[in-house]
């Protein structure tokens, strides 16, 4: 009876040696300290939500990004705005020549009308991804009349809407470095919970093996000591 149950004891410790092999081969292979959740149950669950955490930070720096390409189109449409306001600004003030006559003030009040138009058309159908990017107030502030005063009105109102994207544009750059760093450390973080430290899983590797053989190497001499046992019977 005796023998016997030291078989099924040594068979037992077989089997887990045996299991511990396999997981420590496994973290080897796969770089992952946690390959199911039988492996660090706690440490699965808290691992998913660092997961993701780090999913929705690096989601927000993506929509982050698509602002900040937004605001370089919206500048961009602002400058050729003001480029068409200090043209008319330009006629502006050529048109208080009171050398001018009456045809040549309205030659330069078509040609400004008409830059008016160029602006509108470029602040009402400038898009990113389909969605409108002027500022309707811009739209509605573009020269009434074609007077120094009006058009110095419009190019602060063009520049005012600029410096408030500029403004926005910083804002969204500390945001992304935020949530760069945010997400860099919460990386750091899981990857502390599951991925393979090699030297620690390697020497387990070891330890394992060691065991592993000794145990083995006892039951066979079980077996040998059984075998005498039985031909010293006989």
């Amino acid at each position: 009876m005796s023998m016997s149950i030291n078989n099924n004891n040594m068979s037992i410790y077989h089997n887990i040696g045996q299991r511990n092999l396999k997981n420590d081969f496994q973290k080897l292979s796969s770089g992952k300290k946690i390959n199911s959740a039988k492996d660090d149950p706690a440490g699965l669950a808290i691992s998913e939500k660092m997961l993701a955490a780090i999913n929705r930070a690096n989601k927000e720096i993506e929509n982050y990004q698509d602002e900040k390409s937004m605001i370089n189109v919206s500048d961009g449409m602002y400058e050729g705005t003001s480029d068409y306001l200090m043209d008319m600004y330009t006629q502006a003030v050529r048109a208080e020549n009171p050398l001018l006559s009456a045809d040549d003030k309205k030659i330069l009040s078509d040609y400004s009308a008409q830059l008016k138009k160029d602006a509108k058309s470029m602040l009402s159908t400038t898009k990113f991804n389909e969605t409108k990017v002027a500022d309707k107030n811009v739209i509605n502030d573009l020269p009434k009349d074609f007077d120094i005063k009006s058009v110095t009105d419009s190019i602060n109102s063009v520049n005012s809407a600029r410096s408030r994207d500029g403004a926005k544009y910083n804002g969204l750059e500390h945001r992304i470095r935020n949530k760069e760093a945010e997400a860099y450390n919460t990386t750091a973080g899981r990857s502390r919970i599951v991925d393979t430290e090699y030297g620690s899983a390697v020497s387990e590797l070891n330890k394992n093996r060691t065991l592993e053989t000794y145990r083995y190497q006892m039951q066979n001499r079980q077996m040998q000591d059984s075998r005498n046992s039985v031909l010293g019977l006989l």
